[in-house]
């Protein structure tokens, strides 16, 4: 398994586009990818990282590759992001999520509370 890791600066008053825009662009959308998470910095309100965790670096490689990344998802961020940005990809050595599934079940159910 790889996780890829993306933080990014976002203009100001971008979070509302940014979420929306991850909400479109599943990870059942997505061949290979198992899950992501999207995350607001607490001490830096307009940084985000993406964290997502995938089959494998083929699978990576594909979705970076695939006209749905270029022309869609990359472009649909471009105008929210504010210059700098850095990427990290390393394989999962050792795995622990059940408290993680736990977590994401009572987040899933708040947010469709809040629909």
């Amino acid at each position: 398994m790889i996780v890829r890791i993306v933080w990014g600066r976002l203009v100001p008053g971008a979070w509302g586009s940014i979420e929306q825009i991850f909400s479109e662009h599943t990870a059942a959308s997505t061949p290979g990818l198992r899950t992501r998470l999207i995350t607001q910095d607490i001490n830096d309100p307009e940084s985000m990282y993406a964290i997502a965790f995938w089959d494998d670096l083929a699978s990576v490689e594909r979705w970076l590759a695939s006209d749905a990344y270029r022309t869609g998802f990359a472009q649909a961020l471009r105008p929210f992001l504010a210059g700098s940005q850095s990427v990290s990809m390393a394989e999962v050595k050792v795995a622990d999520v059940a408290g993680m599934i736990d977590a994401a079940s009572q987040l899933a159910a708040r947010q469709e509370g809040d629909r």
